[in-house]
């Protein structure tokens, strides 16, 4: 086992481990099936803070999370990220939490990664929209598309335009099944971007993120489909933005650790 598989392996079993999670989750179904969506939302919400918080104790690391002028309770749109492995998705699941407003609704779309680690629907109580593996034979692109406008009316979903995890700190371009969708129906974009998960990793052209002990999630900006004319520069402007942010934060990393 490689020393990213390791700290993989720790994130998922934290949730499996902890009498916290069962407890938690047992009531949190509880309350939604009484129509107390709310407190429902609020536990889950605690128990993505609690698991990504226990994490990065037992690592040693610290999260720089930065809201800047996100506002996390706005009309429900896709929320973007880049995509470097499977310890980002329980970031993910605990940023409600972390921007301290504990009724945002988020969902979360991915597709093996969903099947694999069972947590995830758990803590969203399936409200997850599973997306078409490119890679498959017969992907089913129409009820993939209905899946996800049927779940914005109740809430936003976060997902990886790039597709796949790239297990390297290069932000690679985005695929366009999922961005399409949101240019036609007009979705708007809230763009973030993560470094420093490659510092989990033992290849030597991260050391220096082993060394700095920080990971950082930032907020990059917004995309709104209305002010572009074509799909193309709709695109190119979330890239763009994601990939600029990326760079602010891989100097910030670099010269955390010069002597």
């Amino acid at each position: 086992m490689g020393q990213l598989q390791f700290y993989v392996v720790l994130c998922y079993a934290i949730p499996i481990l902890v009498i916290l999670f069962p407890i938690g989750l047992s009531f949190s179904y509880i309350f939604k099936i009484t129509g107390l969506d709310q407190w429902s939302n609020r536990i889950n919400n605690y128990l993505g803070y609690f698991w990504y918080r226990s994490f990065f104790l037992l690592t040693g690391r610290t999260l720089h999370f930065e809201q800047g002028d996100w506002d996390p309770n706005g009309n429900n749109r896709f929320l973007i990220c880049n995509h470097t492995n499977a310890m980002e998705v329980p970031l993910i699941v605990a940023l409600p939490y972390l921007s301290q407003s504990k009724d945002v609704k988020l969902s979360y779309l991915g597709g093996d990664i969903i099947q694999r680690y069972k947590i995830i629907p758990l803590m969203m109580h399936k409200t997850i929209v599973e997306a078409v593996i490119y890679s498959e034979r017969k992907p089913n692109f129409r009820n993939f598309k209905t899946d996800v406008l049927k779940v914005l009316k109740t809430r936003s979903i976060f997902l990886y335009p790039e597709g796949e995890r790239t297990f390297t700190e290069e932000i690679k371009p985005f695929q366009t099944g999922v961005m399409k969708i949101a240019y036609k129906f007009n979705v708007d974009l809230d763009v973030f971007v993560v470094s420093g998960m490659m510092g989990y990793s033992d290849l030597k052209e991260y050391s220096h993120l082993k060394k700095s002990k920080t990971v950082y999630f930032h907020f990059c900006g917004s995309i709104k489909a209305k002010d572009y004319s074509t799909f193309e520069s709709y695109l190119a402007a979330a890239e763009t933005l994601m990939k600029d942010k990326k760079k602010e934060i891989e100097a910030i990393e670099k010269s955390a650790v010069t002597v």
